[in-house]
């Protein structure tokens, strides 16, 4: 659910592990792929039996509610969280092949085109949903009306109408239903699931009788430490040396960007380099404390030299969390939720909004809530009695942690939208949405050549890769679609 193996082709993370292991994902990473990917395939049956639930579910719901007047409130209730669950399984297919069929519960031809632009029915979809939906879920992971209009706003966010998605955003802001968690780490901790940041989620339990961990987190399972670690396997999704680069800060505390002329190295702890204590939450370090396992180690990295010497961290179990008991297997499957979309995703979203169409002043308000949040913990240092601490304690040693603020007024409209995107990039890396921002801003050519241009300094793997062109805007339809289509499915172009 996080599109792990499509961020590969990012600025955020490698493929990962070994050279042999899993090349059908190597080739994102080296904007290589084709239509013949079988991790293309796998997302795109996925998606449309998402779909196909969906309005099986609108079919029955709908059904009940003519028959039994007295039940058709709930009945309608139903028909909204599976109408909403159809504009969410079909915005998903849109990120990644953006020429899409649409399917709803009333057809009976399933060898549609996709020569039909598909955000206006997604919006439509949510739309329907929200006028249907409960004012608040009764259970965790199901829909409610400020959830749909959140991913409302998403749509009409990609579909640029930025005046639409900021009224959209701000319904939910000031319903005042979530806010953001004290400490950032809060999201990515089995205590944590469920918090008030928390907008849509995948629900995720261990231990509960499900056979082989069924109702686990089942698609990070690849990407945990390799060798030594508590997890053994598999060392897939491995930050980039980019991506750690992106959180140092200059003297005031700021993100400083990278240029065309910046020279990667890995930052080893102890480093007196100033950095964003989100780095230390989003990856691990060797030398550094992860998640109370203990310091991260080189000999957990699988394939040292052509992954990087850094491991996903936000998908991690912390020690004492609940996962499986077992074999290493049953290590790595935990009952961390997956995030969909969080309060500070959101609220990024609508900085971004504000600085299109509203407010240059409101755009650094919401940047900087983040940024202040982001300054309130930091990962304590191995064998300490929390796995949290203020970011200045004197007992850490391995990391200098330093925040700031924009404090001067923004002014300058193309300085602010940098802004709120490298935060975006700060804030959310490693959890699926990189590669579809940087499409749909329409720079990603420009970000993902010179990322390209600086890795290869530094990861010999970066040197095969080849440059990014404007078909790697969409990923291609599989071409065993086209096929069962009976060629009513047209291919991307440059495919």
């Amino acid at each position: 659910p996080s599109n792990w193996t499509f961020n590969a082709a990012s600025d955020e993370h490698y493929k990962g592990s070994e050279p042999g292991d899993l090349d059908e994902v190597l080739q994102f990473q080296l904007f290589q792929w084709g239509p013949g990917n079988p991790t293309i395939r796998s997302k795109f049956a996925a998606t449309y039996e998402g779909i196909a639930r969906s309005n099986a579910a609108i079919r029955t719901a709908s059904k009940y509610g003519e028959v039994n007047a007295a039940d058709k409130p709930y009945a309608d209730r139903l028909v909204g969280e599976a109408t909403f669950l159809r504009g969410f399984f079909h915005f998903e297919a849109y990120k990644v092949w953006k020429n899409i069929p649409y399917y709803v519960e009333t057809d009976l031809e399933y060898q549609k085109p996709n020569d039909k632009p598909v955000l206006p029915l997604i919006i439509a979809d949510f739309e329907k949903a929200i006028s249907l939906l409960p004012d608040t879920r009764n259970q965790v992971g199901r829909s409610d009306k400020m959830v749909a209009t959140a991913f409302l706003g998403k749509a009409k966010l990609y579909n640029k109408d930025y005046a639409g998605a900021l009224a959209a955003f701000n319904t939910v802001i000031n319903s005042g239903r979530f806010r953001l968690v004290d400490c950032f780490y809060d999201n990515f901790s089995v205590a944590g699931d469920n918090n008030a940041e928390s907008i849509f989620a995948v629900q995720t339990s261990v231990n509960d009788g499900a056979p082989d961990g069924d109702n686990s987190n089942f698609g990070e399972r690849l990407a945990q430490p390799h060798g030594d670690s508590n997890w053994g396997c598999c060392g897939f999704k491995n930050p980039s040396y980019d991506l750690a680069f992106s959180y140092r800060v200059d003297a005031n505390g700021l993100p400083i960007p990278m240029t065309s002329s910046t020279q990667l190295a890995r930052i080893q702890a102890g480093s007196s380099t100033p950095l964003d204590p989100r780095i230390d939450w989003t990856m691990g370090r060797t030398g550094i404390n992860y998640l109370n396992w203990g310091p991260h180690a080189d000999t957990w990295i699988r394939g040292q030299g052509y992954a990087g010497w850094y491991s996903p961290k936000k998908n991690i179990n912390a020690r004492g969390d609940a996962n499986l008991n077992g074999s290493w297997a049953g290590a790595q499957l935990t009952a961390l939720n997956v995030e969909l979309m969080r309060y500070s995703d959101l609220l990024l979203m609508a900085a971004e909004c504000e600085v299109e169409v509203g407010s240059l002043e409101k755009a650094r308000d919401y940047v900087n809530q983040i940024r202040r949040r982001a300054g309130n913990c930091a990962q304590a240092p191995v064998g300490a009695a929390s796995i949290t601490t203020r970011i200045d304690d004197p007992a850490i040693t391995n990391a200098v942690y330093r925040v700031g603020q924009y404090t001067a007024a923004w002014s300058n409209k193309d300085v602010a939208r940098e802004a709120v995107r490298l935060e975006r990039k700060l804030e959310l890396a490693l959890e699926g949405h990189r590669i579809f921002d940087l499409q749909r801003w329409g720079n990603f050519k420009e970000v993902l050549n010179a990322y390209i241009a600086r890795e290869k300094g530094i990861l010999t793997i970066m040197n095969n890769a080849s440059p990014v062109e404007d078909k790697h805007v969409a990923y291609p339809i599989p071409e065993t679609e086209i096929a069962r289509s009976g060629g009513n499915l047209k291919q991307n172009a440059g495919y």
